[in-house]
C-alpha cells in the first residue's frame, strides 16, 4: 500500500541500509501546485448528497472502520461486511427485507470471493445498483482501460474523501439513487 500511495503521488523512495547500523527509509513527495477549480468540480463539491444507504465490503478491518466512520459522519447509513461472502449475504438479506442500497463499495483484492465476484452478484440481483470498486491498482487499471465487468466506478485505495464524494454524487444522482433515505427534520 505504501508503494501504491508513493506512485500515485509521484513520490520517490530512498533506502540507506548497512549491517549493524540499521536502515533508513525516506519517502519524498513533490509539493503539488494548486490547480484551478473547474465549475463542474465546484458544483460537485458544493452539492450536498442526500442521505444514502451504502454497503461497504472490504477485508481490511482498519480501512473498513475508517471508511465507515467517514461515511457515517457525512450522514450516510452504512452496512459493513468484512469479506465478499458476507457482502453478498448482506446485500441479499437487505433485499429480502425490501431495503435497497444506493451503492455498493467493494474492495477488489479479497480472499475466496473477490470484488469482481461481489460486483457480479450485486448486478445479477439488482442491475441498477451502482458498484464502486476500491483497489490499490486503480490508476493502473484505469490507464490500461481494464475496468472490471459489472463495476460502475473505480477508485484508488485508500480513496480521497473528495473523490469518494464526487463518485457517490455521480453514481447516486437524484432520480437514480434507489437507496436514498428520506430524512424528516
Amino acid at each position: 500500500m505504501v508503494y501504491g500511495v508513493l506512485r500515485r503521488h509521484n513520490g520517490e523512495i530512498e533506502i540507506d541500509s548497512a549491517v549493524g547500523r540499521g536502515t533508513t527509509v525516506s519517502l519524498n513527495f513533490p509539493v503539488p501546485q494548486a490547480a484551478p477549480a473547474t465549475p463542474s468540480q465546484d458544483r460537485l463539491e458544493s452539492a450536498r448528497l442526500s442521505r444514502l444507504r451504502l454497503l461497504l465490503v472490504d477485508d481490511d478491518p482498519l480501512l473498513l472502520k475508517s471508511l465507515c466512520n467517514t461515511l457515517e459522519a457525512e450522514g450516510h447509513v452504512v452496512t459493513t461486511a468484512n469479506d465478499g461472502v458476507a457482502g453478498i449475504a448482506a446485500f441479499r438479506a437487505a433485499s429480502a427485507r425490501g431495503e435497497t442500497f444506493a451503492a455498493v463499495i467493494t474492495d477488489l483484492g479479497m480472499p475466496d470471493v473477490d470484488g469482481r465476484k461481489v460486483a457480479s452478484a450485486i448486478k445479477a440481483a439488482s442491475p441498477a445498483t451502482p458498484v464502486i470498486m476500491l483497489t490499490g491498482w486503480g490508476k493502473r487499471l484505469m490507464s490500461e482501460d481494464d475496468m472490471p465487468a459489472h463495476v460502475d466506478c473505480l477508485l484508488s485505495k485508500p480513496p480521497k474523501l473528495r473523490e469518494l464524494r464526487e463518485t457517490l454524487a455521480q453514481c447516486c444522482e437524484p432520480g437514480r439513487a434507489q437507496g436514498a433515505i428520506e430524512v424528516s427534520e
